[in-house]
């Protein structure tokens, strides 16, 4: 009798078991497909959009893994406001590139005045196409095309993006238009008031103009570089000298 009260005791706990995996294994299994047209946030249904897509915007989502819109991407979300502050904050720190060329104390204090944190390089979004926004992503991105925004934050970018307050990327190739432009390693232009770049291999065009290693070129009414590299405005500060003019 206990022998056969412990097989069914036995046989019912591994059926709800049994049960109850499959139903988890259902959940992380949902049939993914495509669609010429979505709003957004989209679905987590969805993983590709080859058509246009409209709304309020991307946020980060856990549920999904990747998401692709090959075409246009139209929204209008409430950045604008967080990109504002983010280039009041930026603006703030001109007096500092203004002084006088000093050597940093040690290559981490270089790193933590030009490099970009917190990039993820597990991109929820990609885009291929055209982008036209109000605001910037709320999710991690990365973008080839042409991006027509007030300010935007990418992984990757590989085009043209034309903002009011500026770009935000890790790698960029193209060109990049905007009062405050910053990159980890730029092989593009960025043109604006304020551009910094980590590694710089393209060109800076604006009023001031910073990068820890360049490999490229800077003109500017101020520009200033923790290495050597070819330098065209009014003053010029690399790790070797300060010159007007020409600096190299």
């Amino acid at each position: 009798m206990k022998t056969s009260f412990l097989a069914f005791f036995f046989f019912a706990f591994g059926s709800i078991h049994a049960q109850d995996k499959l139903k988890i294994q259902a959940l992380d299994s949902i049939e993914k497909h495509s669609r010429i047209f979505s709003l957004s946030p989209i679905s987590k249904k969805v993983d590709m959009v080859n058509g246009l897509v409209l709304g309020v915007g991307h946020v980060e989502n856990k549920h999904v893994s990747s998401q692709t819109i090959n075409g246009i991407n139209v929204e209008a979300n409430p950045a604008p406001a967080a990109g504002a502050l983010m280039t009041f904050m930026a603006l703030m720190y001109l007096p500092e590139i203004i002084k006088t060329n000093r050597k940093p104390d040690s290559i981490k204090k270089l790193e933590d005045n030009y490099k970009i944190k917190n990039m993820d390089y597990k991109p929820f979004l990609k885009l291929n196409g055209l982008n036209v926004s109000s605001g910037c992503f709320f999710t991690t991105t990365s973008m080839n095309g042409i991006n027509v925004s007030t300010a935007n934050k990418f992984v990757d970018f590989n085009g043209i993006s034309i903002t009011v307050l500026g770009t935000i990327s890790d790698n960029q190739n193209g060109i990049a238009i905007g009062i405050y432009n910053a990159n980890n390693d730029l092989a593009g232009s960025t043109i604006g008031f304020y551009n910094q770049s980590y590694h710089l291999r393209g060109l800076h065009i604006g009023v001031f103009n910073k990068t820890r290693i360049n490999k490229g070129l800077q003109i500017g009414v101020l520009n200033k570089s923790d290495s050597k590299g070819f330098q065209l405005g009014f003053w010029n500060i690399n790790n070797k000298r300060a010159m007007p003019f020409l600096n190299w």
